[in-house]
């Protein structure tokens, strides 16, 4: 468990885009061959205007890692957040209960909010109009929702 921890607390950028782009071909792949699945449109057409919106949120993304790595520092620093308050509880209740929080402030939250309010739905229903969903809609976002996500 160890091992994994450090490794994915240093995972080179190299590996990090290998488990991405491999993941995505993988299971491109196998969709395309499933059984009852008629792909009756241009796979990679649909494709490119999908990465077109990964791409665009990778560069949203890429700006907001600076800020994210100097809030990191400051917490750190300052001995603030979440996992200074949980530190004399057990490691594995530690991460039990930040992914839990991460998931659903990070994720279900975020998520949730994007089809109440409705300026955010603007944004998200770039994800839901993928009149042929495949594997690369998954990545098909707004870049906005990024920076929604962020804060």
């Amino acid at each position: 468990m160890e091992y994994l921890i450090n490794y994915f607390e240093t995972i080179p950028s190299l590996h990090r885009s290998a488990l991405l782009v491999g993941g995505i071909a993988f299971f491109w792949m196998l969709e395309s061959g499933l059984p009852g699945r008629l792909m009756n449109y241009k796979k990679t057409k649909h494709a490119g205007l999908n990465f077109f919106f990964t791409a665009t949120t990778i560069l949203v993304n890429f700006s907001l890692a600076g800020l994210l790595l100097w809030l990191s520092d400051w917490t750190q620093t300052h001995q603030w957040g979440l996992l200074y308050v949980l530190s004399s509880i057990p490691f594995w209740a530690q991460v039990l209960i930040g992914v839990a929080l991460l998931d659903l402030i990070g994720a279900y939250f975020a998520h949730w909010s994007e089809h109440k309010v409705k300026v955010l739905w603007g944004f998200h229903l770039i994800h839901h109009t993928d009149h042929e969903v495949d594997t690369t809609t998954a990545n098909r976002h707004h870049p906005m929702e990024s920076v929604v996500r962020f804060g």
